[in-house]
């Protein structure tokens, strides 16, 4: 009898236990994964905060902040801080003077276009070795636009025998025909072009991140600030994840002994990140 009420008693609180997950859980909840199709990580409030940092084939790359307790970490969990404009130390701790290095802070002005609207909540990533990041963007820089030059002109000559597809022969159905299927080559390679723009544009994100070595988010204003940033030469770069015409900011940034302020209309580095295939005008 005693064993009857106290496995009744267990199945009552593993019950109870499911029941409050499923009521925190909720319908709304956001999954999240290590990957497209990837492994579950875990879920998020459907009201919580998000930035979407990419988007392609149907998944989103999305950027999560949040606060978790030090002892919740799984161990070989290495711990990561960066630099976040205006903010403020966790309840009760001082704020400390950098041990080394120096701050470097700037404004994401809108580029081009004076009256444009900042670049406000992008992940702003401070770039090491502008040298070599130099050589292999230009030359990713070249392909990409080859491979874009061949859509093009693949587009341009559909175009031309389109234009003289009617008058090409003296049977109305026959010319039309032709001309039908002229149209779907050329929506075809317009549609080869636009993923090839994609593919350009996750190639200059991945290149930037492979010379990534300190990231923070930019505030409401544009303004961005990393902290103990030794001496060096760098880059600062920052990328609109989404848009046909997705504005870029690479600015130049020689760190000597002394905090540093970036002017994007002074400091522009000689390189355009997406290699002006989305704007006539280099931010």
């Amino acid at each position: 009898m005693k064993r009857a009420v106290l496995i009744a008693i267990a199945v009552g609180l593993v019950a109870g236990v499911l029941r409050s997950a499923a009521s925190r859980a909720g319908t709304g909840d956001v999954t999240l994964f290590d990957g497209p199709r990837g492994a579950w990580l875990g879920t998020l409030r459907s009201d919580a905060p998000i930035a979407v940092v990419e988007e392609h084939d149907g998944w989103r790359r999305v950027r999560v902040e949040g606060w978790i307790s030090a002892s919740s970490a799984p161990s070989g969990h290495a711990a990561m801080t960066r630099s976040e404009p205006g903010a403020a130390p966790p309840p009760g701790e001082a704020v400390k003077p950098s041990a080394a290095g120096v701050a470097v802070s700037g404004v994401l002005l809108p580029p081009g276009d004076p009256a444009g609207s900042v670049g406000a909540g992008l992940i702003v990533q401070l770039l090491s070795d502008p040298e070599g990041f130099d050589r292999e963007h230009g030359s990713a820089g070249e392909e990409c636009r080859a491979r874009l030059r061949e859509t093009l002109d693949r587009i341009a000559t559909l175009r031309a025998q389109l234009d003289k597809a009617l008058s090409s022969s003296d049977n109305f159905r026959e010319a039309a025909q032709k001309n039908d299927r002229l149209k779907t080559q050329i929506a075809g390679a317009e549609l080869e072009r636009a993923e090839r723009l994609s593919e350009c544009r996750r190639a200059a994100a991945a290149i930037i991140e492979r010379h990534t070595v300190k990231r923070t988010v930019s505030d409401a204003h544009g303004a961005f600030l990393f902290e103990s940033v030794a001496p060096g030469h760098y880059r600062v770069a920052a990328l609109e994840a989404g848009g046909d015409r997705p504005r870029a900011w690479l600015l130049d940034c020689l760190v000597a002994g002394e905090p540093l302020v970036l002017d994007p209309r002074r400091d522009r580095a000689p390189v355009d990140p997406y290699w002006g295939l989305f704007t006539a005008v280099r931010p």
